[in-house]
């Protein structure tokens, strides 16, 4: 009896409760799969602030759907739902489900806040971004220059309004520039943030809703934030990986923050230092082989990052579920060798699709986890990059 995943409708619940702000009550809503247990005659749900401590629970009856009140804005809640019969026995908890409420949610790009990810490229040769609209059924566009050739585009929520912003880090100064999408892409914002050969590499590592300006410096292994939730005053600098290894962006334990994590690919292994620890403990997850390039998303929809890796050599995509405490795995067949992994949300459904952008055509496959169906998508030319990826 696995419970869905929060889905739209709780991130429009978040989304709306950003503005009650912190420290004032939130409510949100949860959906889950009715049993097939002819004897169930009911449900309860647990809830607590630590993942596999639920000591708030939630009687609601003979429904799949309930409200839960009373929690605190800013703070990460995990969930379960337990089915019981007319004795009163329970059945086992179904799958946690994971969300920090009260912050803005937004998904990975998304730029017309449908929370679903839009296909979008951004062309270097002539700085400019392409964005094709899910809102429209791939109908309409949206055209923005902004850039140079010799750019990085990176895109994240900075300005925290639920829709994806378009950014560039410019290496040879260290500088970001960011066009907010709060103003319809009509004003910007420039951080002095890196130095010569750091990687960008930005997420929401201090919980506010709001992506952070952050880079990888591969030549020490360190990690420096600048704080969104500081208004870009302060910073914190982490220690994590070595020069070789790769950086990966997610939140594997579920709280609404980013998790510092890499993927080290001498011994295909990753490892990922929690935010729930104040950064102090980590997980290690063997998971592909040399050559792999990981992926990582939230392919089961519990609200945290799944550890996964697509195989060029096969176009193999495989992903080590957290819904299962990383003890079971989906196998994907999708893309070439030649293709660039595109992973997005693009059908709405709270999971992570597999896709991949295509160059040599200008096209994305994408793999909807909704319905199992799959779509193919011309948008692009060569020498375009993808830009969730």
């Amino acid at each position: 009896m696995p419970i869905s995943r929060l889905g739209r409708l709780l991130g429009l619940v978040l989304f709306m409760g950003l503005w009650s702000g912190v420290a004032q009550a939130a409510t949100v809503t949860l959906a889950w799969d009715r049993s097939t247990d002819p004897n169930v005659t009911g449900y309860t749900l647990y809830w607590g602030n630590q993942s596999g401590s639920y000591p708030g629970s939630l009687n609601v009856g003979n429904v799949t759907q309930a409200q839960v009140s009373g929690l605190t804005d800013g703070m990460p809640y995990y969930f379960v739902v337990r089915a019981y019969n007319s004795a009163g026995t329970l059945s086992s908890p179904s799958v946690e489900v994971s969300r920090r409420v009260g912050i803005p949610f937004s998904v990975r790009g998304d730029f017309d806040g449908d929370f679903k990810s839009d296909v979008t490229i951004f062309r270097p040769s002539t700085g400019t971004w392409f964005m094709l609209t899910s809102g429209s059924n791939y109908a309409t566009w949206n055209t923005v220059g902004w850039g140079t050739s010799t750019d990085t585009a990176v895109s994240g929520d900075f300005d925290g309004d639920g829709k994806i912003d378009a950014a560039v880090y410019r290496p040879s100064s260290s500088t970001w520039f960011i066009l907010k999408s709060s103003t319809g892409f009509t004003t910007y914002f420039v951080a002095g943030w890196g130095a010569n050969g750091d990687v960008p590499l930005v997420a929401d590592y201090d919980g506010d809703g709001k992506t952070d300006v952050t880079v990888y410096r591969p030549s020490t292994a360190q990690w420096v934030v600048l704080r969104s939730a500081t208004n870009n005053t302060a910073w914190f600098t982490y220690q994590w990986g070595v020069s070789t290894d790769v950086p990966v962006v997610g939140d594997f334990d579920g709280d609404g923050r980013a998790d510092v994590a890499t993927f080290r690919p001498s011994t295909a292994t990753f490892l990922i230092l929690k935010s729930t620890t104040n950064y102090t403990a980590w997980d290690t997850r063997q998971w592909g082989s040399a050559g792999d390039v990981p992926v990582t998303g939230d392919y089961d929809g519990d609200g945290k990052t799944d550890v996964a890796v697509f195989r060029p050599s096969s176009g193999t995509w495989y992903i080590l579920k957290s819904s299962t405490n990383f003890t079971a795995w989906d196998t994907r067949v999708w893309g070439v060798g030649s293709d660039t992994p595109a992973p997005g949300d693009y059908d709405g459904d709270g999971r992570t699709d597999v896709a991949v952008y295509r160059p040599s055509n200008g096209t994305w496959y994408i793999w909807f986890s909704s319905t199992g169906t799959t779509t193919a998508v011309a948008w692009g030319a060569g020498g375009d990059l993808p830009i969730v990826r």
